[in-house]
């Protein structure tokens, strides 16, 4: 209430009242309505890879050629901002706000082909299990390649053909 009085407010969430969403962020177009750039920034409905898998599909369902256009990569591929978002700061006399950094000071372009092939790419390697492998090859105690080949093999190839030389 401001003065006895109900603000209203309309959020871009309102539009489906807080519910999922197949995709979110920011769409930029030129003075002719061309897509010219697209943000996966959203702080309420923070989209994911899938989001943005989802939203570059739609659009090439509908002709657009995904060349003509740049996706920030950000948070897809978990580059930091170049000034880390700041917070409220309280001094002993009295509190003061310092500005939040936004996404955009540190954007990070590819073409929006790039950016589905990488994400197509990701979730095949996924579907592979390639990260379970990377990951025990991290977490393993191995001091040679042999090793890890062992380790991550499952008793395959290597097992057979390597622990017998």
């Amino acid at each position: 209430c401001v003065l006895g009085k109900a603000k209203q407010r309309f959020h871009h969430s309102s539009f489906f009242g807080g519910k999922a969403v197949a995709a979110a962020g920011i769409i930029i177009t030129d003075d002719n309505g061309k897509l010219t750039r697209l943000y996966p920034h959203s702080g309420h409905y923070r989209p994911g890879e899938s989001h943005m898998q989802r939203m570059l599909y739609f659009l090439q369902q509908l002709n657009v050629d995904l060349n003509s256009f740049e996706v920030d990569m950000q948070q897809i591929v978990h580059v930091s901002r170049e000034e880390p978002p700041r917070k409220k700061i309280v001094t002993d006399d009295k509190d003061s706000t310092v500005k939040r950094v936004k996404k955009t000071v540190s954007i990070y372009l590819k073409s929006a082909s790039f950016v589905a092939c990488y994400l197509a790419h990701k979730a095949h390697m996924i579907g592979q299990g390639t990260f379970v492998q990377i990951h025990n090859v991290r977490h393993s105690r191995a001091r040679s390649v042999k090793e890890v080949l062992i380790a991550i093999d499952d008793g395959g190839f290597w097992n057979r053909n390597m622990t017998n030389s």
